[in-house]
């Protein structure tokens, strides 16, 4: 065994642990508001409050200090793909610590000093849409560390870009739907 595999096997342990713990939120999340279950939306965003700094930041960055060291290890920092990780890596980093995490301690503030339903309700929902959307953001991180694209690779870029575009289309843009959730209403009763 040599240093390189070493970070590696250390690089995608930790990312596995940061997409999977995030991915299991975000259904247990999407579950819970489309049961129109406030209990337990509030249940997702304690743990969201919880695994913040003791999961989802620690291991974020062990994965990128792993990056960056495989990249001092075997590779340059000139290389398009290595690029591309970085900025979506910066950007899903930056969601979490300066969105998610604080809407979430938010919603926890303003449940425990008894905050109308509705606005914890729709704090709520509006943090599961920047989630799905984060998690998009990170799924097209995943798929350029696995495809590795080069300048040449036009039609593969335009798709990593056409998909967190629809993402942020899709999750970012209020709908009435997400309205209607967020003051617990089911699905379709509006």
């Amino acid at each position: 065994m040599d240093w390189y595999s070493l970070v590696k096997f250390i690089h995608i342990a930790f990312a596995i642990v940061w997409l999977g713990g995030g991915f299991g939120l975000v259904v247990l999340g999407v579950r819970a508001s489309m049961a129109a279950d406030s209990a337990a939306m509030l249940a997702v965003v304690k743990d969201v409050v919880f695994l913040a700094n003791r999961l989802f930041i620690p291991s974020s960055l062990v994965v990128v200090a792993c990056g960056v060291a495989m990249t001092i290890l075997g590779q340059s920092f000139s290389t398009l793909w290595i690029d591309v990780g970085l900025v979506g890596f910066a950007a899903t980093f930056s969601t979490g610590l300066f969105l998610l995490k604080p809407i979430s301690e938010r919603i926890m503030k303003g449940v425990a000093e008894g905050a109308p339903a509705a606005a914890t309700n729709a704090q709520c929902v509006r943090l599961l849409q920047i989630a799905k959307f984060d998690y998009v953001m990170l799924f097209v991180v995943v798929a350029d560390m696995t495809l590795k694209p080069s300048p040449n690779d036009v039609a593969l870029l335009s798709v990593m870009a056409l998909v967190v575009v629809a993402g942020a289309v899709l999750f970012l843009v209020p709908r009435a739907r997400d309205a209607a959730l967020a003051v617990g209403r089911p699905v379709g009763s509006e």
